[in-house]
């Protein structure tokens, strides 16, 4: 007896010879899908790089609070005894980062009706969009910008500086400090000055000397910055240190004026709680009546008068207030827009000191 075998012939059927090619089309579509993914993303992806690369190079080793502002808000200040506490917002320091991985319905069947050619008729292109926009502001008309200018006074009666000099917005600039430049605030002074000269006559010696290359020394360098202006404008009846708040989100950071909508101005005062300040009750005086002037000029624009802890070099003059211009969710336009109502107020309060 032989053994029998039996042979089992196996027959490649049409399904096992296309199976490579089956793979090699899946390979080939989800390399399209991703570099159709990288087109799309790859604007926003270069935009949130460059805002966090300033970020990055915004800090200063000079300053190792600026990195721990950013890093860990709830830490944000353990700062000098006069420094106004600047803590970072978590909205602005995560709206960047948000965008890049919201959802987007639209971008996604734009995606899908490039594979699938029987979506192109249902989807309807999608506009162009900018990462960050800051709301224009429309020019309110000026009734008296017809009447000639008035004549500037003879000497300088308001002294307007920066003790912050670097602070900024971050609608319009990405961040809320640069690092050894002149911020947005240095703007929104410069538009005070402006107004306040053109419009009502109101001569201004004004400072845009840098002051907080170190930020942990700033008001010791702008106390020098102050004595210079108050030495060489012996006249002067207001002064103002123009900073802008942190910490506040966008929807606390708008006030409606005559159908406009600009940042809020927040008076801030300071006190002898950490160093001798005997008359600082004269300084606060004042900030109740420029507010109560704002309240009648501009009804909302004034968020009132806060007392706070350090000095702001206001011992140096009875009438040194310290101002709050928006905060850091504001745009530039916003808070130039506040300083130019800010300027009746304050000429009134100038003139009303002149008259007494």
């Amino acid at each position: 007896m032989y053994p029998v075998y039996n042979y089992h012939y196996r027959r490649y059927g049409p399904r096992v010879r296309f199976k490579p090619v089956l793979y090699l089309v899946i390979f080939v579509m989800l390399a399209i899908i991703l570099i159709n993914c990288l087109v799309v993303l790859y604007p926003v992806l270069s935009k949130v790089g460059h805002g966090l690369l300033n970020l990055l190079l915004a800090w200063n080793d000079r300053d190792p609070r600026g990195v721990i502002r950013v890093a860990v808000p709830v830490m944000a200040w353990s700062g000098s005894k006069e420094d106004t506490p600047q803590v970072a917002g978590t909205g602005v320091l995560t709206a960047q980062l948000a965008r890049l991985f919201s959802l987007d319905q639209q971008r996604q069947m734009q995606i899908l009706a490039y594979q699938m050619p029987l979506l192109a008729g249902v989807v309807k292109p999608e506009e162009p969009t900018a990462l960050v926009t800051a709301p224009k502001l429309e020019p309110v008309p000026d009734p008296e910008a017809a009447q000639p200018p008035q004549s500037l006074s003879a000497q300088s009666l308001v002294a307007i500086y920066n003790t912050h000099t670097g602070e900024t917005y971050a609608l319009t600039d990405g961040m809320e400090r640069l690092t050894a430049k002149r911020g947005g605030v240095v703007k929104v002074a410069e538009a005070l000055e402006d107004e306040l000269e053109k419009k009502y006559g109101v001569r201004v010696a004004r400072s845009d000397v840098i002051n907080d290359t170190n930020y942990n020394s700033a008001y010791t360098v702008s106390q020098g910055t102050l004595q210079k202006l108050l030495e060489d404008n012996p006249a002067v009846q207001v002064v103002l240190d123009i900073h802008r708040d942190a910490g506040k989100p966008r929807k606390d950071s708008l006030v409606s004026v005559d159908g406009q909508q600009v940042a809020p101005v927040l008076i801030v005062v300071g006190s002898d709680a950490r160093s001798p300040f005997p008359t600082w009750r004269q300084n606060y005086s004042f900030a109740q009546e420029l507010a109560a002037e704002i309240d009648k000029q501009y009804p909302g624009l004034c968020l009132g008068v806060r007392i706070k802890e350090g000095r702001y070099n206001q011992f140096l003059h009875p009438r040194a207030v310290l101002l709050e211009m928006g905060s850091v969710s504001n745009s530039t336009e916003e808070a130039v827009a506040a300083a130019r109502m800010l300027a009746g107020p304050v000429a009134e309060m100038v003139k009303r000191n002149l008259d007494s």
